[in-house]
């Protein structure tokens, strides 16, 4: 049985909670949506935002968050090596999605959630261009380069949700828009050359969000979101 919901005022002080809206879920970090879902699975967002804000609590770093199968096969995001969500049969069936994707698309949006929240105030180091908010072409890099080690001594894997940037400190939370509205926020962790005029360079998995995937190189929006480290903790 789901617990009642907090009263407006308790819901200041929490981390997360959720909110029914219609024939689905919303989980929000703060005032942010960070993922909506069938109403059936409310029950699994309840655990989500439970365990979420115990992990809030204890405090843990930005690049802890990851996706990754967990030991049953199943596609989950993780926090470190616990398990924050597994996406089941069931969600992927409701959702009529790809259990990788709903799990990547998940760790977007608590990047995303989070950067509103929590990021660092922005200075001109994390301007492109002269712009917090500015368009420009990227590319993608994937495959040949799983196990290497980024630029940030971080190594690459099939499901980082990453991108190079010439010039952006590492850990910046930035927010890639295609023109069909299909967004995706990744974590600055490489360096690339001069690209042909390219502002970032995505990882795979992050193109695959946009569906940009062996189409031209497009043109895109480009919104810094900030940098953050430890996410709550005392």
């Amino acid at each position: 049985m789901i617990a009642a919901l907090p009263t407006e005022k308790a819901l200041a002080q929490i981390p997360s909670t959720y909110i029914f809206e219609g024939e689905t879920i919303i989980w929000k970090i703060k005032d942010v949506p960070a993922g909506r879902f069938p109403i059936a699975c409310a029950v699994d967002i309840h655990t989500l935002c439970e365990k979420f804000n115990g992990m809030y609590e204890a405090g843990f770093k930005l690049v802890d968050l990851n996706v990754n199968k967990s030991d049953d096969g199943q596609w989950s995001v993780f926090v470190g090596k616990s398990v924050l969500f597994t996406v089941s049969g069931e969600h992927a069936k409701l959702s009529n999605q790809a259990p990788e994707k709903i799990a990547l698309n998940l760790m977007s949006r608590i990047y995303e959630a989070l950067g509103k929240q929590n990021a660092e105030a922005l200075t001109s180091e994390y301007q492109i261009g002269g712009k917090y908010n500015t368009s420009g072409l990227v590319s993608w890099f994937g495959g040949k380069f799983i196990g290497r080690n980024f630029a940030n001594g971080e190594r690459f894997t099939a499901t980082h949700l990453a991108a190079a940037s010439r010039t952006l400190p590492f850990g910046t939370l930035v927010k890639v828009t295609v023109p069909s509205g299909k967004y995706v926020v990744v974590r600055i962790t490489d360096r690339f050359r001069g690209h042909r005029n390219r502002v970032l360079d995505l990882s795979e998995a992050a193109a695959e969000l946009l569906e940009i995937r062996g189409g031209r190189v497009p043109m895109v929006n480009i919104e810094v979101l900030g940098r953050l480290d430890k996410i709550g903790g005392k």
